[in-house]
């Protein structure tokens, strides 16, 4: 009997080192991964497949790091991804040929993500909108922002510090209530600082913004007032990452000049899995 309870431990014990060793192994990979599509060539191969032969990989002068792809002379469509994110959210988007015959895309990486540096994460929305644009510096010709989730509430600011460089806003299942956020107990768990150096930077990056996202969201409550462009809000009423009912408060913030539109049944990432819907979002009508 101990002879087959000690097997029986040393066999458990085996197994339980076997999926420690997979789990490094996985956050290798995703590390690995992620350090890839930050580099230009990683960047590049990532987008091979978009159906555009004018690609530029950019900086602005803090050190943004964005794709701009499509022809100079169309006006700009700013895409903003989430977290954690880079400019893989937008693949989709950036591959559907339909776009380019409108905008020339913008694709930036937010503070703390992908090439763009410094390479710590900013808490700040407000920073994060400054900083993101930068990317419009020197554009003459006005731009349509998209923001995705942490992306939403950055875009829809945007509207009242540059109303002058932007004509549109879309927010897709932007996280806007500080007091209706989902926070999960393992973002707790590792927010000590022996996970910065663990966990791929992306995740460790997302879940600082994560802990101190509701006070930044407090922080730009005053700014939604002064928003001076039309905004249009999408979000799927199954979102089960950030709550359908954060379109609808901000929506009430916005001054009348918003819309919301409801995607029934879809859940967060609807900006990947319904791209053709959002092309035809801000594809303008002919």
């Amino acid at each position: 009997m101990k002879k087959a309870l000690s097997i029986s431990f040393k066999v458990l014990r085996w197994f339980a080192l076997i999926l420690i060793i997979l789990f490094i192994l996985l956050l290798a990979f995703i590390e690995g991964f992620d350090r890839y599509i930050s580099s230009e060539k990683g960047a590049m191969w990532l987008y091979k497949k978009v159906p555009h032969t004018n690609k530029k990989i950019k900086f602005t002068h803090s050190g943004i790091r964005y794709f701009e792809i499509g022809d100079a002379e169309k006006p700009p469509l700013l895409l903003i991804h989430g977290a954690p994110g880079s400019v893989f959210d937008w693949k989709g988007v950036a591959q559907n040929k339909n776009i380019y015959d409108h905008y020339r895309l913008l694709i930036p990486e937010r503070p703390g993500y992908g090439g763009t540096k410094p390479r710590g994460a900013e808490r700040s929305i407000k920073k994060q909108a400054e900083r993101i644009l930068e990317v419009l510096d020197g554009e003459a010709q006005e731009a349509v922002v998209m923001g995705h989730s942490y992306g939403g509430p950055i875009a829809v600011i945007m509207g009242a510090m540059k109303p002058e460089k932007i004509s549109k806003v879309y927010g897709v299942s932007g996280q806007y209530d500080p007091d209706n956020e989902k926070i999960f107990k393992i973002s707790h768990f590792i927010n000590y600082k022996f996970f910065a150096y663990v966990l791929p930077r992306f995740i460790w990056v997302a879940n600082v913004e994560k802990l101190t996202h509701p006070d930044a969201l407090r922080e730009i409550m005053p700014i939604y007032q002064n928003v001076k462009v039309p905004v249009t809000l999408i979000h799927g009423d199954a979102d089960t990452l950030v709550p359908y009912e954060n379109s609808p408060f901000v929506l009430e913030k916005l001054n009348g000049n918003a819309e919301l539109i409801t995607m029934e049944g879809k859940d967060h990432p609807v900006h990947m899995q319904e791209v053709d819907a959002m092309v035809d979002f801000i594809v303008p009508d002919e």
